[in-house]
């Protein structure tokens, strides 16, 4: 009997342990991501690179406002406070004060775990992937959100995310590989005014500039 407790009580802590945890994405990787928000009027499709360590971004997105076509090319450097609008068609550029904080992709610590489903098959070896979904929200910003990693590497796979000022946004992740294939996405063009005195430049945020908030 006293076998029977111990045997129990080892595959009870064993499946305690496997319940997924929060965890945070690699420093360094590329991928894609799709965008849609307000019932449908926008709509966008996007690559960009994404580095941790340094806490920069680039976005190279095209996006449909209300049925206009916009392309966007957007390099966000977080550490120094800025951010340049990038169009290489007309070799301008456009220096703006970055009032976001970087925010690392990851699954936030108190987030509630929802649950576990597999992509694809697990019929077949290699045709099913591994994911954990999350739900939570930040009071003090009034946010809330639905994410989807991968089990393995915790790479972002969905997410659904609301605020008042934007309603409903969703985003799908794909085409990720780890490491970041040119190092020259975190450095502004020749043709950005990176010298322009702070004092006298716009600012914005992300949200702004993907055009989603005012």
């Amino acid at each position: 009997m006293r076998s029977f407790i111990l045997i129990f009580i080892s595959g009870l802590s064993c499946c305690i342990s496997a319940q997924p945890r929060p965890c945070e994405s690699p420093t360094l990787y590329v991928g894609s991501v799709s965008m849609t928000a307000a019932d449908g009027i926008i709509t966008s499709a996007a690559s960009y690179s994404y580095d941790a360590h340094a806490q920069q971004i680039r976005f190279r997105n095209y996006m449909n406002v209300f049925n206009e076509s916009i392309t966007m090319d957007l390099l966000l450097l977080f550490q120094q406070g800025v951010m340049y609008e990038i169009d290489y068609s007309r070799l301008s550029c456009q220096k703006k004060v970055l009032e976001s904080s970087f925010h690392p992709t990851r699954v936030p610590a108190d987030a509630v775990f929802m649950g576990q489903v597999i992509l694809g098959t697990m019929s077949v070896p290699g045709l099913g992937l591994l994911t954990n979904s999350w739900v939570g929200e930040i009071p003090e910003i009034q946010t809330q959100y639905m994410l989807t990693f991968t089990e393995f590497t915790c790479l972002p796979v969905s997410a659904m995310v609301f605020t008042p000022q934007t309603g409903w946004i969703t985003f799908s992740f794909y085409n990720h590989l780890l490491g970041v294939q040119n190092p020259q996405d975190f450095v502004p063009p020749f043709f950005c005014p990176t010298a322009a005195p702070e004092e006298h430049l716009p600012k914005t945020n992300f949200l702004k500039a993907m055009r989603l908030s005012r």
